[in-house]
């Protein structure tokens, strides 16, 4: 049999050939895989590191992947408002439209009927426009991407989400309560109930003044209120109460009413300019089939509302000035959301990455020192083998 120190050199071998053989094959896998650990027990702080690092990196794609979304979202609004503007304002070097409808084609009926069929052209083109798409939601329909925004009712005129935009709530005696509340008479004008009176002493259906309130409610709180938030790197954040802090989100609904205007104003006027035009179309087409004059007092209607037009031009104007820049403001959160993703990307592959020249050279060591361990052992075998022969 072979003698006990023969055995504790075999022992021995065997034992540094699995750790040589171990050693290599790890070698190898690093160069396979060329990560520095491949389970979070091989290195468990830089692992723990690492998951950090990209839970931030994939929270910071998503929000890039929202950003680009809404940023698209807001080129085809800002090409939609500036095709408007040139409908509007492309029109001789006047900034009143007073002398333009009345100098457009001449001040014959047939000239002015003209012109008021292009003042209706134009309302109707900007309806069009404001009703764009971007993907498959409507980009002026605010929180309610789904359905048309804007559509022209003959009798209830321009709506808004299927709400009249000229609704505006009327002058109503009222009681002097706190908070005051209107007096109801009954339909011959005497205290009763059912209707409000004006302060033209006409009287209006208590029914139809609550729905005039309703439906400027709605719009107020469209144009002002209603909100859609995104996340796209601003420290999303909510209060104590659990509410979003507004702050810390971007507002993605783009109101249609808030960019042409609503309501009307103290003349009785429209405030949206399709309104406004579809109006002083109203006027240039009901001029004298003959002499081309304006019914009474239409003349100085329709230079009233030429001055509004021009202003709400002029509005247009200012609401794309502020478009283009939430529109610049999201293309620069872009690009610093794609530079904190190469950081964040640097970071936990600079943790996880080998340097190859060094994981080569590993490899090629702890091979050889394999290699070696197999010769050393040839030699060993032998010698054993010829004692136990001589033995």
């Amino acid at each position: 049999m072979l003698r006990p120190t023969t055995n504790g050199v075999l022992k021995g071998y065997r034992y540094h050939l699995r750790w040589s053989g171990n050693t290599m094959n790890k070698a190898r896998e690093t160069v396979l895989t060329q990560r520095n650990f491949n389970s979070f027990a091989e290195d468990p702080a830089a692992a723990a590191r690492c998951f950090q690092l990209r839970r931030s990196y994939l929270r910071t794609a998503s929000q890039y992947s929202v950003g680009d979304s809404v940023s698209k979202k807001f080129d085809v609004a800002w090409h939609t408002m500036k095709s408007v503007i040139d409908d509007v304002n492309n029109r001789p070097n006047d900034s009143a439209w007073a002398e333009v409808i009345h100098a457009q084609n001449g001040p014959t009926a047939a000239g002015r009927n003209a012109l008021g069929d292009s003042l209706d052209e134009l309302a109707e083109g900007i309806i069009q426009t404001m009703n764009a798409k971007y993907g498959d939601k409507f980009v002026f329909a605010g929180a309610d991407g789904m359905n048309l925004p804007f559509v022209w009712d003959d009798a209830k005129g321009l709506l808004y989400r299927g709400i009249p935009v000229d609704s505006s709530v009327p002058e109503v005696e009222m009681n002097g309560a706190t908070p005051p509340a209107p007096v109801e008479y009954g339909p011959d004008g005497q205290a009763g109930a059912g209707f409000y009176k004006k302060p033209d002493g006409t009287m209006i259906a208590k029914g139809d003044y609550e729905t005039e309130k309703k439906n400027v409610d709605a719009l107020k709180y469209m144009a002002e209120d209603e909100k859609k938030f995104a996340d796209l790197g601003l420290g999303l954040k909510e209060d104590e109460n659990g509410n979003l802090i507004q702050d810390s989100a971007f507002n993605t609904a783009l109101q249609g009413i808030d960019f042409l205007g609503y309501g009307k104003d103290a003349d009785g006027d429209p405030k949206n300019i399709v309104s406004l035009l579809r109006k002083a179309s109203k006027i240039l087409k009901n001029c004298d089939e003959n002499s081309g004059a304006f019914a009474p007092g239409e003349q100085a209607t329709l230079d009233r509302l030429a001055q509004k037009i021009s202003k709400a031009g002029a509005e247009l104007t200012r609401k794309h000035t502020e478009l283009d820049t939430r529109k610049h403001f999201l293309d620069s959160n872009q690009g610093q959301l794609e530079g904190n993703g190469y950081t964040l990307q640097e970071q936990f592959l600079g943790l996880e990455d080998v340097d190859m020249a060094d994981a080569i050279s590993s490899f090629v060591w702890a091979k050889y020192c394999y290699d070696s361990s197999l010769k050393v052992g040839n030699s060993i075998l032998s010698h054993s083998l010829m004692d136990y022969l001589n033995n």
